[in-house]
């Protein structure tokens, strides 16, 4: 059904695809994967009229076709479900379910929402979404978000779905729902194409896979000769086990005592972090883990309870608060509040010390220089200038190092970490890691939330499950294994 030959695309001196050519077939789930940088979402792009190809050309239903605007992809019947979620916060479902039908308002003729939420139930309901319609966008947890935003696009019609990295932000359970759903659709005749960084999904859902490296693709091949392992080092020549290094730290005196808080989704939770250790949280989407971390770091309003710091009752109110503290927090929503995307990757490094580069009335280039030097060679950040180049140009490995490196820029002692390696590629994920296991061994502490069990399980010391915003129970690592811990989040 769709082909790509020859493909070739640059940005200024950087060749982000060379020569790639792919057969995509009907009834088929074609996965892509490669490393942050490697081409696979430029190639997408390409293929839904976001950029034009510098050369090579396009095929669908054995015709030539030339994208100018991602309107004339859809027109053809192409959908993309971008990674960094398109919906928008301040309307609610139904209206961002049928924004493309409200061209007929005007001053004199309204939107019947009535009509367009009752379309939406149906729809929410067919892909198994139980949530109300008349909900607002900014209300749902990420993984909502990202179930609501796959369902409008499968409900506009087309024969071709791009997903990219669909599951970041899901549980277990909607990823098997998810899957489903996907390989419903490829028996129907669809197109499904499939970039994801978690191999052993891509091992266990696509039919065929290619490889990209460096924009250049490196191998397709039939997944069914393939396993995780095997795929994992086509990537980046490492094996699976390789992606989750722990770091042997000594673990000393309580650095963060929370006892029985409650707020915004979450009830009367207690626990303890040690200086030197990784605590893990665990849970399905909605059990109120990113809740709870905002509200310790003061984003979200707390209804009870207590935490205590080193010993020593505080009552954090805000973030300027939790900073001045050293504490830090990176958010799961990378797009919308942890990046100033159309500033430099230097100014983004160096936002939260910001009082510091200023010189009389003006920022101190020589200053923010100096600072952003240190920390791109410290995260290890790939940019061509990271004060010329606007951190939205970043890949997504490289943007998550960039929000580190702004926290390890305030110089915290607590770290509180929301989907740390969200979307981010094997080699970017080693390294976060990484950078996680040498910062408890210097002492610090980190509170990380994760969706990933193999990650949760990784790179933790203890892991503390919630269920529906109660305290599930504690592990610690000599008693870790999947089926407990997954029976604890399911409350079975």
């Amino acid at each position: 059904m769709l082909e790509v030959k020859e493909i070739s695309k640059h940005f200024g001196g950087v060749q982000a695809l060379r020569d790639v050519s792919v057969v995509f077939r009907d009834g088929e789930i074609h996965g892509i994967v490669g490393e942050n940088g490697a081409g696979k979402s430029t190639l997408m792009k390409i293929i839904s009229g976001v950029y034009l190809p510098d050369r090579g050309t396009i095929e669908l239903n054995g015709a030539k076709v030339l994208f100018h605007t991602p309107v004339d992809a859809y027109n053809a019947g192409i959908r993309i479900v971008h990674q960094e979620l398109s919906l928008i916060r301040s309307l609610s479902i139904a209206k961002n379910m049928f924004i493309h039908k409200f061209r007929g308002a005007s001053a004199f003729r309204f939107v019947d929402e009535k009509k367009y939420e009752d379309e939406a139930r149906g729809m929410l309901k067919e892909w198994g979404i139980d949530i109300a319609p008349s909900t607002m966008v900014s209300e749902l947890s990420m993984g909502a978000r990202q179930l609501v935003e796959i369902a409008r696009e499968l409900s506009t019609g087309g024969k071709v779905i791009i997903l990219d990295e669909p599951t970041s932000s899901l549980t277990f359970k909607e990823i098997d729902h998810l899957f489903n759903i996907l390989r419903l659709l490829r028996d129907k005749g669809y197109v499904v194409i499939f970039i994801s960084h978690r191999l052993s999904e891509v091992a266990d859902l696509v039919d065929q896979v290619t490889v990209l490296r460096d924009g250049e693709k490196m191998a397709t091949a039939a997944t069914c000769n393939l396993d995780a392992d095997q795929i994992c080092r086509l990537i980046a020549c490492k094996d699976m086990s390789e992606l989750f290094p722990k770091t042997e730290a000594t673990i000393r005196d309580v650095a963060l005592d929370v006892r029985n808080l409650s707020g915004e989704g979450f009830r009367d939770i207690s626990f303890r972090v040690h200086w030197g250790e990784i605590l893990g949280i665990a849970g399905l989407v909605g059990a109120g883990r990113s809740e709870l971390i905002r509200a310790i770091y003061g984003v979200n309003e707390k209804f009870g309870g207590e935490i205590h710091l080193e010993g020593q009752r505080v009552d954090i109110t805000s973030p300027t608060e939790a900073i001045e503290r050293k504490i830090g927090l990176l958010t799961e929503d990378r797009a919308a509040e942890g990046t100033f995307p159309e500033l430099s990757v230097a100014k983004n490094l160096i936002v939260l010390k910001i009082k510091e580069v200023v010189k009389g009335l003006f920022l101190s280039n020589q200053g923010i220089r100096q600072k952003a030097d240190s920390l791109v060679k410290k995260m290890g950040i790939v940019t061509y200038d990271p004060h010329v180049q606007v951190v939205s140009e970043l890949s997504g490995g490289n943007q998550q190092k960039a929000i580190l490196g702004r926290l390890v820029g305030s110089r915290p002692r607590i770290l509180l970490l929301d989907e740390p390696t969200r979307g981010v590629d094997i080699a970017s994920k080693t390294e976060i890691h990484k950078f996680m296991g040498q910062f408890v061994k210097d002492g610090g502490a980190i509170v990380m939330v994760s969706s990933e069990l193999d990650e949760i399980i990784g790179v933790s010391d203890r892991i503390l499950v919630l269920h529906e915003g109660n305290f599930g129970g504690i592990f610690e690592r000599n008693t870790f294994g999947k089926e407990s811990i997954l029976r604890c989040m399911m409350n079975v």
